[in-house]
């Protein structure tokens, strides 16, 4: 340890959290090539009441397409998934307003993508135009925000950052382009020794879904969700208008677009967040296994009783991000500001590790742990090694191969843009009473998806606290005011977490990460918040230019024949009252290619399936991810078991 501190240390173990984003379009998704479908043409117009395809004789020519849309581009080949035969790069307002009125004009169906993070195809069609507002950047920082009925001063992509001193009686925010991400925000809101809460993945919009649909963040116990924070949303309408949405103008839609979902109420351009003076941050991070790697028996024990700790956890103002899988559990934790104290946190962490490690079928030996480490944690990049995108899922180990990707993926030089398809997850909001029931041992052993490749309980102790403290300013999902964690059961081929259901019946489920087919869709997305949302968005967007589903009124259309068309008679209602299936029928399907998709390598033995320490003896069956992991060899000396933590 004499090269590293303890805290960089904690950083360099964070970084075997990387996962691999969303596929992307970019210089690492090469373009397989397949034959064109033919399309042939009809004679006949789209029927009433449905969003044309290109093979309806009402389809828009060229000529109007170039003459409305300009700079539109055709879609490419992408092997079997199917997409938008337009895509339309926005960079402006004034572009954005061009796509929307084009496709309400000609009744296409329109999707947006922003920076790519969604696993259930909202952001996806097969047909229509495919709006993409990553583009859509420019931050100003202000001292303080007061809503108004013209909304904040506008920024685009020509704004030039600004630096403020924040005064300590005022709350500082700032306005920022629909397409900036957590990384981007939080870089200029350093100069000024601000921070603003963002998603787990630093390449993750702000504006876009994340905000709009509730938006967990690593310190929401401490500052709240993503949609506490807003303050104001600039969205293009179904109507092709610039709509201000805040505490003064449009309220109903400001409450709607905090809480009721993504791609749903219109383009969002521009939005204004409350921001923070950087925060004291302790880190904490430990893995533990069993002694036997095949034994996928004896975690349950200790992921039982660990769940149990987390309201006193959460009391404590401990915060972060767990894993459990069929043979391990590994946990990277934070507490912030007044809880940001080193013996505090092994007061809370050391007797609970004491206690799981010396569970039946544990192994002492082969426990890490990184004590607390205090100290500027650059949070932009934290998030994206921890947490990554795509399949949200937390690898046993990184490659180079992997990491070079996930920047290619999310650097410059990407070119075309598209969904990756519908990926199974599953999920559940878990209270304090459904935690201390005792039936939870039984409901842990159950929604481990042992027999799944990659099988995980991803668990997000990002609760409590402020997120509380929240209530019916904004339409999230009541939930999560009194939830302890959002429990997500992932890795390939469809988890399921109906024990945790069983559990929890009157909670609920973030929709950004959870199973479309999920019963009692409304009540589960949105519950009482559901009738009233539905209200908003028949003013709003009558005809339904702004389709998602799962996604307010999405049982008002119904996918025919490729296509979506207004339900004739009762909304559509399908088995165990899940959310309508759409005319987006792409999978993610898993390849088990450790080189696009996250992985949890295979290891033998003892150690944990990190990867073999530095200085640590390697039993003869274990088995080293493929490729040597650069961070690896600089943790030489690194102290294990519970000592590691006095």
């Amino acid at each position: 340890m004499a090269l590293f501190t303890r805290f960089t240390l904690s950083l360099l173990l964070l970084q075997l959290s990387l996962v691999v984003a969303s596929p992307q379009r970019g210089d690492s998704h090469t373009l397989l090539p397949r034959k064109s479908e033919p399309k042939i043409a009809s004679k006949l117009p789209a029927p009433a009441g449905c969003k044309k395809l290109s093979t309806d004789a009402d389809w828009p020519s060229v000529e109007v397409v170039n003459a409305d849309l300009p700079g539109w581009e055709p879609s490419m080949p992408d092997g079997k998934m199917k997409h938008p035969d337009y895509v339309y790069e926005a960079k402006t307002v004034a572009s954005v307003q061009r796509a929307v009125r084009f496709a309400a004009k000609h009744n296409l169906r329109l999707s947006i993508f922003n920076t790519g993070h969604d696993f259930l195809g909202r952001n996806d069609a097969p047909s229509g135009v495919l709006l993409t507002v990553s583009g859509l950047k420019g931050t100003r920082v202000l001292e303080s925000f007061t809503p108004s009925l013209n909304g904040a001063e506008p920024v685009d992509y020509k704004t030039v950052a600004n630096t403020i001193k924040p005064s300590a009686d005022k709350q500082a925010a700032a306005t920022f382009g629909g397409g900036v991400t957590a990384d981007e925000l939080n870089h200029v809101l350093r100069k000024s020794g601000l921070y603003s809460i963002g998603a787990a993945h630093g390449s993750v919009s702000m504006a876009g879904g994340w905000s709009q649909t509730a938006g967990h963040a690593m310190l929401s116990s401490e500052y709240g969700l993503g949609a506490d924070n807003i303050l104001e949303y600039k969205v293009l309408t179904a109507d092709g208008n610039l709509t201000i949405a805040n505490a003064v103008s449009n309220p109903d839609l400001f409450w709607a677009m905090r809480g009721g979902g993504g791609g749903t109420w219109g383009v969002v351009v521009e939005a204004t967040i409350k921001v923070y003076p950087t925060p004291k941050i302790i880190s904490h991070f430990f893995w533990l296994n069993t002694t036997e790697y095949t034994d996928t028996k004896s975690i349950v024990a200790p992921a039982t009783y660990l769940h149990t700790q987390f309201p006193m956890m959460t009391r404590e103002g401990i915060q972060g991000y767990l894993f459990v899988y069929p043979n391990a559990i590994k946990a990277q934790l934070f507490a912030a500001n007044k809880f940001a104290n080193a013996t505090n946190v092994r007061a809370v962490i050391n007797p609970i590790l004491e206690k799981m490690i010396s569970m039946p079928g544990m192994d002492r030996q082969s426990l890490i742990n990184v004590p607390p480490a205090l100290g500027p944690l650059n949070i932009s990049s934290t998030l994206g090694s921890l947490f990554g995108g795509g399949l949200a899922n937390a690898p046993k180990s990184s490659t180079p191969r992997m990491a070079s990707k996930l920047g290619r993926r999310h650097g410059p030089g990407g070119d075309m843009k598209y969904g990756v398809g519908i990926y199974d997850q599953d999920s559940r909001l878990l209270g304090e009473k459904e935690l201390n029931d005792p039936r939870l041992e039984d409901v842990i052993r159950r929604a481990i998806p042992f027999d799944k490749p990659d099988g995980q309980i991803r668990v997000h102790l990002t609760t409590g606290g402020k997120v509380h403290e929240g209530g019916n300013e904004t339409s999230v999902h009541p939930a999560w005011r009194r939830a302890i964690v959002h429990n997500v059961a992932t890795g390939g081929n469809t988890p399921v977490a109906d024990s945790f259901r069983e559990l929890a019946p009157d909670t609920g489920a973030y929709a950004n990460e959870a199973w479309i087919g999920n019963p009692d869709w409304k009540q589960t997305f949105w519950g009482p918040n559901y009738e009233k949302l539905s209200e908003i968005k028949q003013k709003w967007d009558p005809n339904m230019v702004f389709y998602v589903t799962p996604g307010i009124n999405a049982d008002l259309m119904v996918a025919k024949d490729g296509r979506l068309c207004n339900v004739q008679g009762p909304p559509v209602k399908m088995l165990r009252n899940a959310a309508p299936l759409g005319d987006n029928r792409n999978e993610l399907v898993y390849p088990g290619d450790p080189v696009s998709f996250p992985v949890l390598f295979s290891a033998k033995g003892k150690v944990p399936a990190v990867g073999p320490l530095s200085g640590s003896p390697k039993p003869k069956d274990a088995i080293t991810p493929t490729g040597p992991d650069p961070i690896l060899p600089k943790l030489n000396g690194m102290k294990r078991g519970i000592h590691g933590l006095a």
